[in-house]
Order: C-alpha cells, then sequence, then structure tokens
C-alpha cells in the first residue's frame, strides 16, 4: 500500500483528507505539527506528503527544507496545502524547493487532490 503522511495543525482538513485517502486505500499517517512531521517522515519513509504551510512550532518552508538535508527523505514528493491566503511569490517561494511537487489551497476539490497524489503515487 502507498503510505502518506499528513502535516497539518488542522484537525478538521487532517481527518477530512485522511478518510478520503484511506478510503482509496492509502495508509495515512498523521502529524499535528512541522516537528512530528519531520520525525514521523523519517521513521516511516511515506510516498507522499501533504504539508501546512502556516504551523505553530515550524513552518512548511522549514519542514521543506529540513526533508531535504536527509538521504532517506530528500525524494519523497510534498503537496503543500495552505488555508491562509497566498500570493504568487509565496507559491513561487515554495516551488524553487525540489521535493514541493505542487502548492494548493486548502479548498481544492479532493478530485484534484485524488489526482495530483495519483500522478506521483499510485494507490499500491
Amino acid at each position: 500500500m502507498s503510505l502518506m503522511l499528513i502535516v497539518d495543525d488542522n484537525v478538521e482538513f487532517r481527518t477530512m483528507v485522511s478518510d478520503y485517502f484511506t478510503d482509496l486505500g492509502f495508509t495515512v499517517q498523521i502529524a499535528e505539527n512541522g516537528r512530528e512531521g519531520l520525525a514521523k517522515a523519517k521513521a516511516i519513509k511515506p510516498n507522499i506528503i501533504l504539508l501546512d504551510v502556516m504551523m505553530p512550532d515550524i513552518g512548511g518552508i522549514e519542514v521543506l527544507r529540513n526533508l531535504q538535508t536527509e538521504d532517506d527523505t530528500r525524494e519523497i514528493p510534498v503537496l503543500v496545502i495552505t488555508g491562509t491566503f497566498f500570493d504568487k511569490n509565496m507559491n513561487e517561494l515554495f516551488r524553487q524547493e525540489s521535493n514541493c511537487r505542487e502548492f494548493m489551497s486548502k479548498t481544492v476539490e479532493m478530485s484534484y487532490l485524488q489526482k495530483k497524489v495519483e500522478a506521483l503515487v499510485p494507490v499500491k
């Protein structure tokens, strides 16, 4: 099975996305903040990570950069999904990171998110 890690401090969003992808056959792990997300990414080596931007301890950009410093996590594709208003400059900042494959709003349709995830990691 494909393993997904959701790193997000918003419990409603985490639960909704986790339930959706679990129903599709993914194994989903959850991290409530950036620090926990980094630890879990190193421990479980997921096939894909869904990452929030604004979190109370370590923000999304720091998580992305930390993932790139480790051999075991460098190649994991990351979809950055934010609930905060973002402008083109923020999108460009994240897209410069080699492991950031997509930058989108939390208002995205689940079917669109599913297509983006499955393009990177087909359900096994």
